[in-house]
């Protein structure tokens, strides 16, 4: 599968960041992020662990936070995956 990108940049007041975050976390607890601008979609199902990358910085009048939120896809074998058969070889 290749990569799949969606990029957003945006000024805004402190309210609508915090809405975005807030739908950002509300997705994150249910399983299902979806993002969407103008025609541009992607949905992502993170796994139930994820990484958190959080980096601030604060000089001469300037703030930064760097929120970076991380999973890698594992491929876990589902018990409906699993067949186990046992042949008759004769020996008894």
């Amino acid at each position: 599968m290749g990569k799949d990108r969606f990029e957003f940049a945006r000024i805004a007041s402190p309210e609508e960041i915090a809405e975005y975050l807030t739908s950002l976390a509300v997705g994150l607890k249910r399983g299902e992020i979806s993002l969407e601008s103008g025609e541009r979609q992607l949905r992502l199902t993170p796994p139930t662990e994820v990484k958190l990358d959080l980096k601030v910085t604060q000089k001469e009048g300037k703030g930064k936070v760097k929120v970076e939120l991380g999973w890698k896809r594992t491929t876990a074998v589902r018990a409906a995956d699993l067949h186990v058969a046992v042949g008759s070889r004769g020996d008894r």
